[in-house]
């Protein structure tokens, strides 16, 4: 694995490029060919290389979302502890991703995150409301502009293990805060008003946070199970408090 990093960081092999054949290639390294499939795969996990079937194995484009998006395969190993700290995380990142959207979102991505927010709107099933409210939040993340926070978001903070989290600590509905916040999100980048876009994204995350913090306190010692007052719910942003 490090020598054919440090092969890729000297750029001898490019990005988007095919490395030289098996054979060849673990001549030229020193390794046995067993040990060089290994390093192969290892490296297909993490995002440096990719193979097509039939035409040989290929440098990636090393772009963040090639490489900042394997967070994806791990993370949702998680304990569900670890949920303070990505509502943490996500509180400092968010908010900014929402100010980037406000500046920078395209006609065209306004219109995907306005529908999405509508399509919401209608729902009162709670499992569907999860399945709609990661793909409405990763679209504004998409919408900053910024490759980083998008493959970050994508793996991480919207990612399977804030959901699996979520659904351990949440209620079974979908609380009228949510939806206003939602709505005040699509207003603030459709009109471009930085300010309530970082606001309102910190308010949003933070009651999350706080409806985590609760229930974490009073999970049973030694277990990664809620005691049974706690309800359970659906997903990451849909009962982030009581219905107001």
């Amino acid at each position: 694995m490090q020598l054919i990093r440090e092969r890729i960081e000297r750029r001898e092999f490019a990005p988007n490029s095919r490395l030289p054949r098996e054979t060849e290639l673990a001549a030229e390294l020193g390794v046995s060919r067993n040990a060089l499939r290994e390093g192969i795969r290892a490296l297909e996990i993490v995002g440096v290389l990719r193979s097509r079937h039939g035409s040989g194995t290929y440098v990636t484009a090393l772009e963040p979302e090639d490489l900042l998006g394997g967070f994806a395969y791990s993370n949702a190993l998680l304990d569900i502890r670890s949920a303070i700290d990505l509502a943490e995380f996500r509180r400092v990142t968010e908010p900014a991703a929402c100010e980037f959207a406000c500046d920078r979102a395209t006609a065209e991505q306004k219109v995907r995150i306005r529908s999405l927010h509508e399509q919401m709107q209608q729902v009162t099933d709670p499992e569907e409301y999860a399945r709609l409210d990661p793909e409405f939040h990763h679209e504004i993340v998409k919408a900053s502009g910024n490759a980083v926070l998008i493959a970050v978001a994508g793996g991480l903070t919207n990612g399977p293990a804030w959901t699996s989290m979520w659904r351990a600590v949440t209620r079974d509905f979908v609380p009228e805060r949510t939806r206003t916040e939602h709505e005040n999100l699509v207003r603030a980048i459709e009109t471009g008003d930085r300010e309530l876009a970082r606001a309102t994204s910190n308010a949003h995350i933070a009651a999350a946070q706080a409806q985590i913090a609760s229930v974490l306190g009073a999970m049973e010692p030694g277990t990664s199970r809620p005691s049974a007052d706690t309800g359970a719910a659906v997903d990451p942003d849909v009962a982030a408090a009581p219905p107001t």
